[in-house]
């Protein structure tokens, strides 16, 4: 009875994780195009940075989030810089803390360690310095991304904007379609007569002949 269980459950697993990676990688398009369009439309210097899942992505969310503050509310913001910072620096404490689980793995499996628990102590600490470091950064960068992701919004169908934030962060599947539903859309986005200042730089408005 075990014997045939075990490959009736690894298939379903496998067929349940393939098609939660077809999903994820389904939402991922989305949400890229959407950033893209919007980018390219906009004139956002190096729209294709929006494919990109480390740092592109924020760097043009913070770019669009930055150029409707720019040109809608009259503020200069670096909301792109700082989405950059996060966005790398969270992912390279991910990455340190899977290197760190595989060498833990590894030098349990070694006969001098496996019954050792004094060997492990430097691990454990390494797992609970970089899991409340990354649990604050995560928190941080998601402060910072969602006020980005408002602003986007607001650019494109200000009505819906709040409604549309709400459900992208309650309901987190939803924000690939707002973000592709909105890619054509400028409601929010005011004729452009920048304030009074220096212009910030890689911001530009909207070109009205690619709409």
């Amino acid at each position: 009875m075990s014997s045939s269980f075990l490959p009736m459950f690894w298939t379903i697993y496998g067929i349940v994780m393939g098609f939660m990676l077809l999903l994820g990688i389904g939402f991922y398009v989305l949400s890229s195009l959407g950033f893209y369009a919007m980018a390219k439309r906009r004139g956002i210097p190096h729209p294709g940075l929006a494919w990109l899942p480390i740092g592109g992505q924020a760097w043009i969310i913070g770019s669009l989030a930055d150029q409707y503050a720019y040109l809608a509310e009259g503020k200069t913001k670096r909301q792109r810089g700082l989405l950059l910072g996060l966005d790398i620096g969270t992912s390279a404490v991910s990455l340190c803390f899977l290197v760190l689980l595989i060498v833990a793995i590894i030098k349990g499996l070694t006969p001098e360690l496996m019954y050792d628990e004094l060997a492990f102590a430097p691990f454990i600490m390494g797992f609970l310095v970089l899991y409340f470091l990354l649990l604050a950064m995560a928190i941080v960068y998601a402060v910072f991304y969602y006020i980005a992701l408002y602003k986007v919004y607001k650019s494109c169908t200000p009505k819906n904007a709040t409604l549309y934030l709400v459900l992208s962060i309650v309901v987190s599947v939803t924000q690939p379609f707002f973000v592709f539903f909105s890619r054509n859309k400028d409601e929010g986005m005011p004729s452009p007569q920048p304030p009074t200042g220096e212009e910030p730089t890689q911001i530009t408005a909207p070109d009205p002949a690619a709409q």
